[in-house]
Protein backbone atom coordinates (compact mmCIF):
# COMPACT_ATOMS: atom_id res chain seq x y z
CA UNK A 1 0.00 0.00 0.00
CA UNK A 2 1.53 3.82 -1.01
CA UNK A 3 -0.29 7.11 -1.05
CA UNK A 4 1.36 9.64 -3.27
CA UNK A 5 2.36 13.24 -2.69
CA UNK A 6 -0.19 15.84 -4.35
CA UNK A 7 0.00 15.92 -8.19
CA UNK A 8 -0.35 19.81 -9.12
CA UNK A 9 -2.13 19.59 -12.09
CA UNK A 10 -4.96 22.63 -13.45
CA UNK A 11 -7.48 19.65 -12.99
CA UNK A 12 -7.11 18.50 -9.40
CA UNK A 13 -10.64 16.23 -9.44
CA UNK A 14 -10.73 13.56 -8.47
CA UNK A 15 -9.11 14.68 -5.39
CA UNK A 16 -8.15 10.85 -4.29
CA UNK A 17 -8.04 8.16 -6.18
CA UNK A 18 -7.80 4.24 -4.29
CA UNK A 19 -6.53 1.67 -7.01
CA UNK A 20 -5.73 -2.06 -6.90
CA UNK A 21 -7.77 -3.30 -4.40
CA UNK A 22 -9.64 -5.33 -4.05
CA UNK A 23 -13.57 -3.35 -3.84
CA UNK A 24 -16.38 -5.04 -1.96
CA UNK A 25 -19.82 -3.51 -1.85
CA UNK A 26 -22.27 -5.74 -0.52
CA UNK A 27 -25.41 -3.51 -1.03
CA UNK A 28 -24.36 -3.09 -4.87
CA UNK A 29 -23.42 -6.49 -5.00
CA UNK A 30 -19.75 -5.38 -6.60
CA UNK A 31 -16.56 -7.33 -5.62
CA UNK A 32 -13.50 -7.14 -7.74
CA UNK A 33 -10.80 -4.63 -9.01
CA UNK A 34 -12.31 -1.39 -9.12
CA UNK A 35 -10.85 2.06 -8.73
CA UNK A 36 -12.61 4.45 -6.16
CA UNK A 37 -12.80 8.31 -7.02
CA UNK A 38 -13.53 10.85 -4.09
CA UNK A 39 -14.08 14.85 -4.37
CA UNK A 40 -14.52 16.73 -1.67
CA UNK A 41 -16.68 14.49 0.35
CA UNK A 42 -18.13 12.58 -1.86
CA UNK A 43 -17.68 9.69 -3.99
CA UNK A 44 -17.61 10.99 -7.53
CA UNK A 45 -16.65 7.23 -9.32
CA UNK A 46 -16.56 3.10 -9.10
CA UNK A 47 -15.20 1.98 -12.30
CA UNK A 48 -13.45 -1.18 -13.31
CA UNK A 49 -10.05 -0.61 -12.77
CA UNK A 50 -8.52 0.52 -16.09
CA UNK A 51 -7.02 4.04 -16.94
CA UNK A 52 -7.91 5.87 -14.31
CA UNK A 53 -7.88 9.74 -14.70
CA UNK A 54 -5.17 11.77 -12.75
CA UNK A 55 -6.46 12.46 -9.34
CA UNK A 56 -4.68 14.83 -6.94
CA UNK A 57 -3.66 11.94 -4.30
CA UNK A 58 -3.43 8.40 -4.98
CA UNK A 59 -3.82 5.37 -2.92
CA UNK A 60 -2.32 2.03 -4.06
CA UNK A 61 -4.88 -0.68 -2.03
CA UNK A 62 -3.08 -3.61 -3.62
CA UNK A 63 -3.52 -6.36 -1.36
CA UNK A 64 -6.37 -4.63 0.72
CA UNK A 65 -10.11 -4.50 1.09
CA UNK A 66 -11.75 -1.47 -0.14
CA UNK A 67 -15.35 -1.37 1.55
CA UNK A 68 -18.21 0.62 3.11
CA UNK A 69 -16.54 2.81 5.84
CA UNK A 70 -17.52 0.38 8.66
CA UNK A 71 -20.19 0.96 10.75
CA UNK A 72 -20.24 -0.43 14.63
CA UNK A 73 -23.52 -0.40 15.92
CA UNK A 74 -22.75 -1.25 19.31
CA UNK A 75 -20.29 1.12 21.32
CA UNK A 76 -19.89 2.77 24.64
CA UNK A 77 -18.32 5.84 23.37
CA UNK A 78 -19.10 9.03 25.50
CA UNK A 79 -15.75 10.14 26.00
CA UNK A 80 -14.75 10.95 30.14
CA UNK A 81 -18.98 11.60 30.93
CA UNK A 82 -19.19 9.18 32.99
CA UNK A 83 -17.03 8.52 36.42
CA UNK A 84 -14.29 6.06 36.35
CA UNK A 85 -15.17 2.98 37.70
CA UNK A 86 -12.49 0.33 37.51
CA UNK A 87 -12.01 -1.13 33.93
CA UNK A 88 -15.71 0.00 32.84
CA UNK A 89 -14.89 3.45 31.92
CA UNK A 90 -16.72 4.57 28.26
CA UNK A 91 -13.82 5.63 25.51
CA UNK A 92 -13.86 8.58 23.44
CA UNK A 93 -14.91 8.14 20.27
CA UNK A 94 -12.23 8.09 17.61
CA UNK A 95 -10.33 5.60 19.21
CA UNK A 96 -12.92 3.47 18.42
CA UNK A 97 -14.22 5.03 15.39
CA UNK A 98 -11.66 6.38 12.87
CA UNK A 99 -8.12 5.40 14.37
CA UNK A 100 -9.95 2.02 14.53
CA UNK A 101 -10.76 2.11 11.07
CA UNK A 102 -14.39 2.57 11.82
CA UNK A 103 -16.40 5.89 10.09
CA UNK A 104 -19.51 5.03 11.94
CA UNK A 105 -19.92 4.27 15.57
CA UNK A 106 -23.40 4.13 18.15
CA UNK A 107 -23.02 4.77 21.68
CA UNK A 108 -25.33 2.15 23.13
CA UNK A 109 -26.54 4.00 25.98
CA UNK A 110 -24.18 5.46 27.87
CA UNK A 111 -26.05 8.81 28.77
CA UNK A 112 -30.04 9.37 29.72
CA UNK A 113 -32.05 11.96 29.25
CA UNK A 114 -30.11 13.91 32.45
CA UNK A 115 -27.03 13.85 30.88
CA UNK A 116 -27.05 13.40 27.37
CA UNK A 117 -25.94 16.95 26.50
CA UNK A 118 -22.66 15.97 27.33
CA UNK A 119 -22.25 13.40 24.92
CA UNK A 120 -24.21 15.88 22.57
CA UNK A 121 -22.37 18.95 22.89
CA UNK A 122 -19.25 17.36 24.13
CA UNK A 123 -17.93 13.61 22.57
CA UNK A 124 -20.47 13.32 19.34
CA UNK A 125 -19.70 17.15 18.17
CA UNK A 126 -15.79 16.85 18.67
CA UNK A 127 -15.25 13.46 17.31
CA UNK A 128 -13.77 12.52 13.34
CA UNK A 129 -15.82 9.89 13.43
CA UNK A 130 -20.02 10.38 12.93
CA UNK A 131 -20.89 9.40 16.28
CA UNK A 132 -24.81 9.17 16.92
CA UNK A 133 -26.67 7.22 19.87
CA UNK A 134 -29.10 5.94 21.65
CA UNK A 135 -30.98 7.66 24.86
CA UNK A 136 -30.71 5.17 27.79
CA UNK A 137 -34.05 4.72 29.64
CA UNK A 138 -32.40 5.22 32.86
CA UNK A 139 -32.06 9.25 33.14
CA UNK A 140 -28.57 9.05 33.68
CA UNK A 141 -27.58 5.96 31.41
CA UNK A 142 -24.33 3.86 32.63
CA UNK A 143 -23.01 6.49 34.98
CA UNK A 144 -24.30 4.14 37.47
CA UNK A 145 -25.14 0.60 37.24
CA UNK A 146 -27.61 -0.78 37.40
CA UNK A 147 -29.03 2.41 35.88
CA UNK A 148 -32.53 1.18 36.69
CA UNK A 149 -33.69 0.43 39.71
CA UNK A 150 -37.17 1.52 40.12
CA UNK A 151 -39.82 3.46 37.88
CA UNK A 152 -38.68 6.70 39.12
CA UNK A 153 -35.29 6.07 37.29
CA UNK A 154 -37.13 6.35 34.04
CA UNK A 155 -38.41 10.13 32.65
CA UNK A 156 -40.67 9.62 29.91
CA UNK A 157 -40.96 13.15 28.95
CA UNK A 158 -36.99 14.14 29.10
CA UNK A 159 -35.98 11.16 27.18
CA UNK A 160 -38.43 12.02 24.23
CA UNK A 161 -37.38 15.44 24.43
CA UNK A 162 -33.87 14.94 24.22
CA UNK A 163 -34.33 12.65 20.99
CA UNK A 164 -36.83 15.04 19.45
CA UNK A 165 -34.39 17.43 20.38
CA UNK A 166 -31.03 15.68 17.98
CA UNK A 167 -32.54 13.12 15.88
CA UNK A 168 -29.49 13.45 13.81
CA UNK A 169 -27.39 12.01 16.72
CA UNK A 170 -30.18 10.34 18.78
CA UNK A 171 -31.53 7.29 16.92
CA UNK A 172 -33.62 5.70 19.55
CA UNK A 173 -33.73 4.31 23.52
CA UNK A 174 -31.66 1.52 24.60
CA UNK A 175 -32.92 -0.86 27.88
CA UNK A 176 -31.33 -3.74 29.75
CA UNK A 177 -33.15 -6.65 30.84
CA UNK A 178 -31.01 -7.12 33.68
CA UNK A 179 -32.12 -7.05 37.41
CA UNK A 180 -32.71 -5.58 39.65
CA UNK A 181 -34.84 -3.44 36.88
CA UNK A 182 -36.71 -6.34 35.68
CA UNK A 183 -37.42 -7.79 39.00
CA UNK A 184 -39.19 -4.40 40.11
CA UNK A 185 -40.90 -4.00 36.87
CA UNK A 186 -41.29 -6.72 35.13
CA UNK A 187 -42.56 -6.62 31.13
CA UNK A 188 -43.46 -2.71 32.25
CA UNK A 189 -39.49 -1.92 31.94
CA UNK A 190 -39.74 -2.47 28.33
CA UNK A 191 -42.85 -1.50 27.47
CA UNK A 192 -41.93 1.81 29.08
CA UNK A 193 -38.47 2.47 27.12
CA UNK A 194 -40.56 1.28 23.62
CA UNK A 195 -42.98 3.74 24.98
CA UNK A 196 -40.61 6.41 24.96
CA UNK A 197 -39.15 4.98 21.35
CA UNK A 198 -42.45 5.26 19.65
CA UNK A 199 -43.20 8.89 21.21
CA UNK A 200 -40.13 9.99 20.04
CA UNK A 201 -40.50 8.19 16.31
CA UNK A 202 -37.20 6.03 16.92
CA UNK A 203 -35.81 3.03 17.46
CA UNK A 204 -35.48 0.52 21.04
CA UNK A 205 -32.37 -1.54 21.39
CA UNK A 206 -32.86 -3.78 24.03
CA UNK A 207 -30.07 -5.43 25.75
CA UNK A 208 -31.43 -9.28 26.60
CA UNK A 209 -29.46 -11.72 29.33
CA UNK A 210 -29.05 -11.03 32.54
CA UNK A 211 -26.18 -12.25 34.48
CA UNK A 212 -27.37 -12.57 37.44
CA UNK A 213 -28.23 -15.99 38.13
CA UNK A 214 -31.13 -18.00 40.30
CA UNK A 215 -34.10 -16.25 39.00
CA UNK A 216 -36.28 -16.98 36.22
CA UNK A 217 -37.96 -14.08 35.67
CA UNK A 218 -35.17 -13.50 32.73
CA UNK A 219 -36.23 -16.18 30.94
CA UNK A 220 -40.41 -16.00 31.16
CA UNK A 221 -39.74 -12.52 29.67
CA UNK A 222 -37.41 -12.90 26.89
CA UNK A 223 -40.53 -14.83 24.72
CA UNK A 224 -42.75 -11.77 25.84
CA UNK A 225 -40.28 -9.33 24.93
CA UNK A 226 -39.52 -10.40 21.49
CA UNK A 227 -44.02 -11.56 20.80
CA UNK A 228 -45.69 -8.42 22.77
CA UNK A 229 -42.96 -4.99 22.66
CA UNK A 230 -40.34 -5.44 19.85
CA UNK A 231 -41.53 -4.11 16.33
CA UNK A 232 -39.83 -3.88 12.81
CA UNK A 233 -37.12 -1.52 13.37
CA UNK A 234 -36.20 -2.26 16.43
CA UNK A 235 -32.69 -4.03 17.93
CA UNK A 236 -31.88 -7.09 20.36
CA UNK A 237 -28.22 -6.89 21.47
CA UNK A 238 -25.89 -9.53 22.41
CA UNK A 239 -27.43 -12.35 20.28
CA UNK A 240 -24.87 -14.60 21.22
CA UNK A 241 -24.77 -14.67 25.09
CA UNK A 242 -25.42 -17.70 27.45
CA UNK A 243 -27.12 -15.62 30.43
CA UNK A 244 -30.47 -16.43 31.28
CA UNK A 245 -33.18 -14.14 29.10
CA UNK A 246 -30.94 -14.15 25.89
CA UNK A 247 -32.16 -16.04 22.69
CA UNK A 248 -31.45 -19.72 24.34
CA UNK A 249 -33.46 -21.64 27.12
CA UNK A 250 -31.73 -24.32 27.78
CA UNK A 251 -29.98 -25.30 24.30
CA UNK A 252 -32.94 -24.46 22.29
CA UNK A 253 -33.68 -21.62 20.40
CA UNK A 254 -36.99 -19.37 21.57
CA UNK A 255 -38.90 -19.87 18.62
CA UNK A 256 -40.02 -16.47 19.24
CA UNK A 257 -36.77 -15.07 17.81
CA UNK A 258 -37.10 -16.42 14.32
CA UNK A 259 -41.00 -14.88 14.36
CA UNK A 260 -39.51 -11.68 15.15
CA UNK A 261 -36.89 -11.67 12.86
CA UNK A 262 -39.29 -12.71 10.12
CA UNK A 263 -41.04 -9.69 11.41
CA UNK A 264 -38.30 -6.81 10.69
CA UNK A 265 -37.02 -7.07 14.22
CA UNK A 266 -32.60 -6.67 14.14
CA UNK A 267 -30.33 -8.94 15.98
CA UNK A 268 -27.10 -7.48 16.59
CA UNK A 269 -24.16 -9.67 18.11
CA UNK A 270 -23.06 -7.40 20.46
CA UNK A 271 -19.94 -8.95 21.75
CA UNK A 272 -18.82 -6.94 24.83
CA UNK A 273 -17.10 -8.18 28.01
CA UNK A 274 -19.57 -10.27 29.16
CA UNK A 275 -22.32 -11.47 26.64
CA UNK A 276 -20.58 -13.44 23.94
CA UNK A 277 -20.20 -17.28 23.73
CA UNK A 278 -19.06 -19.44 21.04
CA UNK A 279 -21.04 -22.20 22.16
CA UNK A 280 -24.39 -20.56 22.20
CA UNK A 281 -23.51 -18.77 19.10
CA UNK A 282 -23.22 -22.45 17.43
CA UNK A 283 -26.59 -23.56 18.69
CA UNK A 284 -28.04 -19.94 17.90
CA UNK A 285 -26.63 -19.99 13.79
CA UNK A 286 -27.30 -23.99 13.88
CA UNK A 287 -30.74 -23.69 14.40
CA UNK A 288 -31.30 -20.99 11.68
CA UNK A 289 -30.70 -17.33 13.57
CA UNK A 290 -28.15 -15.60 12.27
CA UNK A 291 -27.69 -11.90 13.60
CA UNK A 292 -28.07 -8.91 10.96
CA UNK A 293 -25.59 -6.81 12.69
CA UNK A 294 -22.19 -7.00 13.95
CA UNK A 295 -21.75 -4.84 16.92
CA UNK A 296 -18.60 -4.74 19.46
CA UNK A 297 -19.86 -3.54 22.29
CA UNK A 298 -16.48 -1.90 22.98
CA UNK A 299 -16.21 -0.53 26.31
CA UNK A 300 -12.43 0.81 27.91
CA UNK A 301 -12.28 -2.94 29.55
CA UNK A 302 -13.56 -5.10 26.68
CA UNK A 303 -11.04 -3.22 24.51
CA UNK A 304 -8.35 -4.60 26.31
CA UNK A 305 -9.92 -8.16 26.57
CA UNK A 306 -11.90 -10.17 25.09
CA UNK A 307 -13.63 -7.57 22.42
CA UNK A 308 -10.52 -5.49 21.59
CA UNK A 309 -11.94 -4.19 18.25
CA UNK A 310 -14.50 -4.41 15.58
CA UNK A 311 -12.26 -5.63 13.14
CA UNK A 312 -11.21 -8.50 15.63
CA UNK A 313 -14.38 -8.86 16.40
CA UNK A 314 -15.38 -9.77 12.53
CA UNK A 315 -12.74 -12.45 12.60
CA UNK A 316 -13.98 -13.55 15.53
CA UNK A 317 -18.04 -14.19 14.06
CA UNK A 318 -15.72 -15.75 10.73
CA UNK A 319 -14.54 -18.40 12.99
CA UNK A 320 -18.22 -19.65 12.96
CA UNK A 321 -18.48 -19.95 9.81
CA UNK A 322 -19.35 -16.91 8.41
CA UNK A 323 -18.20 -15.54 5.23
CA UNK A 324 -16.40 -12.41 4.47
CA UNK A 325 -19.10 -10.90 2.73
CA UNK A 326 -21.96 -11.85 5.31
CA UNK A 327 -19.62 -10.32 7.94
CA UNK A 328 -18.78 -7.28 5.69
CA UNK A 329 -22.59 -6.96 4.92
CA UNK A 330 -23.32 -6.70 8.76
CA UNK A 331 -20.86 -3.94 9.75
CA UNK A 332 -21.49 -1.57 6.60
CA UNK A 333 -25.01 -1.59 4.76
CA UNK A 334 -27.11 -3.15 7.40
CA UNK A 335 -26.20 -1.64 10.23
CA UNK A 336 -26.54 2.21 8.04
CA UNK A 337 -30.27 0.44 7.26
CA UNK A 338 -31.24 -0.33 11.18
CA UNK A 339 -29.72 3.33 11.64
CA UNK A 340 -31.59 4.85 9.17
CA UNK A 341 -28.71 6.15 7.49
CA UNK A 342 -28.39 4.57 4.41
CA UNK A 343 -28.89 7.68 2.33
CA UNK A 344 -25.63 8.87 3.93
CA UNK A 345 -23.30 6.19 3.94
CA UNK A 346 -23.01 2.18 3.85
CA UNK A 347 -22.13 1.92 0.16
CA UNK A 348 -19.89 3.24 -2.13
CA UNK A 349 -22.25 4.37 -4.25
CA UNK A 350 -21.47 7.71 -6.24
CA UNK A 351 -22.87 10.26 -4.73
CA UNK A 352 -22.55 9.03 -1.30
CA UNK A 353 -20.29 10.99 1.59
CA UNK A 354 -17.23 9.05 1.31
CA UNK A 355 -16.53 6.90 4.06
CA UNK A 356 -14.05 4.14 3.14
CA UNK A 357 -12.35 1.24 5.14
CA UNK A 358 -9.29 -0.54 3.80
CA UNK A 359 -8.94 -3.18 5.44
CA UNK A 360 -6.15 -6.17 5.29
CA UNK A 361 -7.21 -10.14 5.25
CA UNK A 362 -4.96 -11.84 6.82
CA UNK A 363 -4.53 -16.11 6.34
CA UNK A 364 -2.97 -17.75 9.23
CA UNK A 365 -4.13 -19.86 12.87
CA UNK A 366 -5.47 -17.37 14.63
CA UNK A 367 -7.26 -17.59 17.81
CA UNK A 368 -10.43 -15.88 19.29
CA UNK A 369 -11.63 -16.05 22.53
CA UNK A 370 -15.23 -15.92 24.05
CA UNK A 371 -16.45 -13.83 27.74
CA UNK A 372 -15.51 -17.00 29.54
CA UNK A 373 -11.79 -17.61 27.87
CA UNK A 374 -13.45 -20.55 25.69
CA UNK A 375 -11.65 -20.35 22.30
CA UNK A 376 -12.05 -20.67 19.04
CA UNK A 377 -9.56 -21.42 15.77
CA UNK A 378 -10.18 -19.56 12.71
CA UNK A 379 -7.77 -19.26 9.49
CA UNK A 380 -8.68 -14.98 8.77
CA UNK A 381 -7.74 -11.95 10.38
CA UNK A 382 -9.03 -8.75 9.73
CA UNK A 383 -7.07 -5.70 10.56
CA UNK A 384 -7.73 -1.94 9.69
CA UNK A 385 -5.40 -0.01 7.53
CA UNK A 386 -7.27 2.74 6.51
CA UNK A 387 -10.39 4.70 7.48
CA UNK A 388 -11.35 7.87 4.74
CA UNK A 389 -14.31 9.50 6.78
CA UNK A 390 -16.14 12.28 4.37
CA UNK A 391 -12.97 12.53 1.97
CA UNK A 392 -10.40 12.96 4.59
CA UNK A 393 -7.71 9.97 5.21
CA UNK A 394 -7.94 9.29 9.35
CA UNK A 395 -4.40 8.06 11.38
CA UNK A 396 -4.65 4.82 12.47
CA UNK A 397 -4.06 3.86 16.02
CA UNK A 398 -1.04 1.12 16.85
CA UNK A 399 -4.38 -1.37 18.20
CA UNK A 400 -5.33 -2.54 20.95
CA UNK A 401 -2.66 -5.39 21.98
CA UNK A 402 1.05 -4.95 22.53
CA UNK A 403 1.82 -6.24 19.17
CA UNK A 404 -1.25 -3.85 17.33
CA UNK A 405 -4.13 -5.25 15.80
CA UNK A 406 -3.68 -8.84 15.36
CA UNK A 407 -5.61 -11.47 17.41
CA UNK A 408 -3.42 -14.40 19.39
CA UNK A 409 -1.47 -16.42 16.95
CA UNK A 410 -1.36 -20.17 17.65
CA UNK A 411 1.50 -20.75 16.16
Amino acid sequence: MAITGINHTKTPEPDILITGGRVIDPERGLDGPYDVAIAGTRISSVEPTGNPAPAARTIDASGLLVVPGLIDVHVHAAGNLRKAVGEETVLPPDLVGVHAGVTTILDAGSTGAYNVAGFLNYAASHARTRTLGMVNAGVLGIFRVPEIREPEDVDHHATVAAIRLRPDVLKGVKVRMVSPAIIEMGIDLPRAAKAMAQAADARLMVHVGDILQGHTIAASLAPRLLREVLTAGDIVTHSFSRHVGALLAGDDLIEEALEAKRNGVVFDVGVGRNNFNFDAAKKILDQGLTPDTLGSDVTAGSRITPTHSLTESMGKVMSLGLSLEKTLDMVTCAPAKALGIQKETGTLEPGRTADISLLEEIRGDWIYRDADGAANRGDVAIIPRIAIRAGELMPLDFGPRPWGWLPESAS
